[in-house]
């Protein structure tokens, strides 16, 4: 009889970020428990395909058959559950959501960041429905973020880019480049950009095609830090230091909050989908245009 097999269930819930943040926790969970085979059980599977880390993945609604005899009933297994978003350091915005992912687990954190492995047919895939070579260099370009039905409206000013800002990037931009926009057909649609939305791990290896990339604080910004992609990144509510890349040019508003309405705060200040009563600025257009050419001009 061989050596029983040691697994960790490790269990990530959350937005499609999220869980390509959770990559880079896995690396750093197979280094202190090389010995384990790691099982997935997450909201999202595209960010798994691929990744010497991990032993099998499931989404949540495939893990009833039998998972529990596989992984858990008589089995030497460790079950890594815990939340960082329930964590003081996640509330108060004081350390990176890795960094604090790991310590719930008791794992070492050195530096590991997200990755995605894309193979070689799904790049042929993704140059065949694009045609890269059309005499532009690509832009990529998200400008909401979330799921419309997950929030008060089809946008979110603590999120997503304000309307006029994205139309003048997509007008500027596109004088040199091809401007290709990540969107859902519920979020709203600009001039000058041709919208995208191909499956999850299409839309990857799209990435690696672009020449420049400006992005919210959403699953993009996340997609390109795992593809190593310099990108600018435009932030309203959530701070680069907890969810951010040190990789990434940052972008933030150029005026202050100077409203406060929290009846409908709990935790942490303001909903992520963006409570309209809440809004704290006293002009929509919170980023100041040049702000962001600047930064793009780096990539």
């Amino acid at each position: 009889m061989g050596e029983e097999e040691k697994y960790i269930v490790f269990i990530v819930a959350g937005g499609h970020g999220k869980v390509i943040m959770s990559t880079a926790v896995v690396e750093a969970m197979k280094k202190a428990h090389p010995d384990r085979k790691i099982v997935i059980v997450a909201a999202w599977d595209a960010p798994w395909y691929g990744n010497p880390h991990i032993y099998r993945f499931y989404t949540f609604d495939q893990m009833n058959n039998y998972f529990y005899d596989d992984f858990i009933k008589d089995k030497d297994t460790l079950v890594f559950q815990h939340d960082p978003y329930h964590t003081t350091e996640y509330i108060t915005k004081s350390e990176n959501l890795i960094e604090t992912w790991c310590k719930l687990f008791d794992i070492p954190y050195n530096g590991e960041l997200p990755k995605l492995y894309i193979n070689d047919r799904e790049r042929e895939i993704v140059k065949d429905k694009i045609k890269p070579d059309m005499g532009k260099p690509i832009m990529l370009l998200q400008t909401h973020g979330g799921l419309p039905s997950h929030q008060y409206s089809k946008k979110s000013w603590a999120r997503d880019m304000p309307i006029q800002i994205a139309q003048n990037a997509a007008n500027f931009y596109s004088k040199q480049y091809r401007v290709l926009h990540i969107r859902l057909d519920e979020q709203p649609a600009l001039h000058n950009v041709e919208p995208v939305t191909l499956p999850h791990r299409e839309l990857y290896a799209l990435f690696e095609l672009s020449k420049k990339r400006l992005f919210i604080d959403s699953f993009s910004q996340h997609v390109a830090a795992a593809l190593d992609l310099p990108s600018t990144v435009c932030w309203i509510v959530n701070k680069p230091k907890v969810l951010g890349y040190e990789m990434h040019e940052d972008v933030f508003p150029n005026q202050e909050m100077k409203h406060e309405m929290n009846k409908y705060s709990f935790l942490e200040q303001y909903d992520i989908t963006g409570q309209i009563q809440q809004f704290p600025y006293d002009n929509v257009n919170l980023f100041d245009f040049g702000d962001i050419t600047k930064a793009l001009a780096k990539q």
